[in-house]
């Protein structure tokens, strides 16, 4: 049995648990490998496109999928499917795509029903699925450690989670601000933390991603070290949620600021808020 497995789309959240727990069954984990796909979609997508063609070709049996709304449904407006459905929206874009797993994209003791179920459906053997589990259900009490992050001018970053957790992308607007001498910021609080903070403005908003950018949105905005800010937006795949974008025009931050896409030329991005930011 082959399980195919993401290495971005939140997966520094959930796989540290489900690739022990899928090694305990015998089962075994596949990586993706770096593969080009010709696609007309923003680079962070594209790469996410890629890793799902690469773990197909590889003849998996299964791909194991985050949801990254923890089992929260939209009832109002009309959401990015990338945002809300995964599994869906790949199966659109990859012919003959694998049957998917798909488990919450952050650890708690709650997640060990459903892993005695995808155990047991794996390896046909409950005995063995329950040894498994036992031996791994620890790392479901997983806490959160903030990143190592260091510099001066530090520039905060208001996104859609899953685009935090792609390192090429990060890369690529590390190097654009430090052109302007310019530093990353991330949002050093847990993700639940985050969404308490997103649901203290009031915005109606219901998908937890959607809330913890709000909140990033929060934190950073009165985060003294934190001297500019940048908010990430693409309207098709990964959006700032509209109450956010709204507030943002009724009530701008306290700090200079830009929207950018997800593609944007970062020297440029980074030029406007270094010329905001000078005394």
């Amino acid at each position: 049995m082959r399980v195919g497995v993401l290495n971005s789309w939140l997966a520094d959240r959930y796989l540290p648990f489900w690739a022990s727990y899928l090694q305990a069954l015998e089962v075994e984990v596949v990586r993706p490998q770096e593969i080009s796909v010709n696609l007309p979609v923003p680079a962070p997508i594209r790469r996410v496109l890629s890793q799902v063609f690469s773990l197909k070709s590889q003849g998996i049996d299964f791909l194991l999928l985050p949801d990254v709304q923890l089992g929260v449904e939209a009832h109002r407006g009309n959401p990015s499917p990338w945002l809300v459905d995964l599994g869906a929206t790949l199966e659109r874009l990859v012919p003959g795509l694998p049957p998917t797993l798909v488990v919450p994209a952050e650890l708690s003791p709650e997640v060990a029903g459903l892993a005695a179920k995808i155990g047991q459906l794996l390896t046909q053997n409950p005995m063995l699925a329950r040894r498994a589990l036992e031996r791994t259900k620890h790392q479901l009490n997983s806490s959160f450690t903030p990143p190592k992050q260091s510099g001066v001018h530090l520039v905060g970053v208001v996104a859609q989670p899953m685009l935090l957790s792609d390192t090429d992308w990060l890369n690529n607007l590390r190097a654009g601000l430090a052109e302007y001498g310019l530093h990353l910021f991330l949002a050093d609080k847990a993700p639940s933390e985050l969404r308490q903070e997103g649901s203290a403005l009031e915005l109606g908003l219901e998908l937890p991603t959607d809330l913890e950018a709000a909140g990033m949105h929060r934190y950073l905005s009165r985060l003294g070290k934190v001297k500019g800010l940048l908010y990430v937006h693409d309207p098709e795949y990964l959006p700032l949620p509209n109450p956010l974008r709204k507030l943002l025009k009724k009530s701008e931050p306290p700090k200079p600021w830009r929207v950018a896409g997800l593609e944007a030329p970062w020297p440029q991005v980074a030029a406007e808020l270094a010329q905001g930011l000078r005394p």
